[in-house]
């Protein structure tokens, strides 16, 4: 799964977004402390319906909540557009599609009985690119039989030896957890939704500007995603996940085939039409994005 790009993005942008909003809580305090002042200093000198008045007019809630949606426009699409590219990320390496020569084999072996020996079960498992091909495989290990003998003792205490099945699975490939793989993201997604949505500043003094008014108390404790590192536990879960397959089907350097094709995608001549050609290839095909990660020319336009 192609996750870092992703999460540093989203806490990139979410850290500077925590910033200026953090930003103009302070600027709202200090202007509300000076209408007040302002209003006080009236007392006594203007009529108090001339005081509510100056009190109304010089109000900054309308123009602060329209700085705190502008600053949340501004941040937002990256936020949705990243975790919805994590989410599909996921959701491509948990239902990769089992090769139909793969799937061939399993129902054979199935029908027929066929006991595979340590060694050809081994070479199978070393088939195996997808998370659901290693499930088939892992439920394949279970049924697995070989021939044994039971000894068994008659009325007259005489033992006579009997061929038997005896249940010897074959060794389990580790996999994912996937609910706790899912069960992770959503709770960053949840985090980084609720600074978006509910945060309000380090006191929360502009939570009564939020779209869906969202208790102070609450609002302020919003920032979780960095007190508690989200994005760190979400990545440790990715790595574990991104760790189950082999080394062997984890492609470490291009191929000259893999050369080949990138050139024929990327024009290396024109350095900055280059960098946004990467990163939109990146961007839509992850097979794509992961050669070009491999690419010394290109490899750090996608950790930027």
């Amino acid at each position: 799964m192609n996750y870092q790009k992703y999460v540093k993005r989203i806490s990139e942008a979410l850290a500077k977004y925590k910033e200026e909003i953090d930003t103009l809580e302070s600027l709202y305090n200090a202007e509300c402390q000076r209408v007040k002042a302002e209003a006080d200093n009236m007392k006594g000198k203007w009529t108090e319906e001339y005081r509510q008045q100056y009190i109304a007019e010089h109000n900054p809630d309308n123009a602060y909540k329209t700085k705190f949606q502008s600053a949340r426009a501004k941040v937002e699409p990256i936020l949705l557009d990243s975790l919805d590219r994590l989410h599909n990320g996921m959701d491509k390496y948990f239902n990769a599609p089992v090769k139909s020569d793969f799937a061939n084999k399993i129902m054979a072996i199935k029908l027929s009985g066929l006991q595979l020996s340590d060694v050809e079960f081994k070479i199978l498992q070393d088939s195996a690119t997808s998370y659901m091909e290693i499930r088939l495989l892992n439920q394949l290990a279970e049924t697995r039989t070989k021939k044994g003998e039971l000894v068994e003792i008659d009325e007259n205490g005489e033992g006579h030896r009997k061929e038997v099945d005896v249940k010897v699975p074959y060794t389990k490939l580790d996999l994912p957890n996937i609910e706790e793989t899912y069960r992770i993201f959503n709770e960053y997604k949840t985090s980084v939704n609720g600074l978006l949505y509910s945060y309000s500043g380090t006191n929360a003094g502009m939570s009564h500007l939020l779209d869906k008014q969202v208790p102070r108390h609450i609002s302020a404790t919003m920032d979780n995603y960095f007190r508690l590192n989200k994005a760190e536990e979400l990545s440790s879960v990715m790595e574990k996940a991104n760790a189950i397959l082999p080394e062997s089907k984890v492609k470490r350097e291009l191929t000259e085939n893999d050369k080949k094709l990138i050139d024929l995608l990327v024009d290396s001549s024109y350095p900055s039409l280059a960098k946004k050609r990467v990163i939109e290839l990146a961007d839509a095909d992850e097979d794509i994005g992961n050669l070009l990660a491999l690419d010394d020319r290109y490899k750090e336009y996608l950790t930027e």
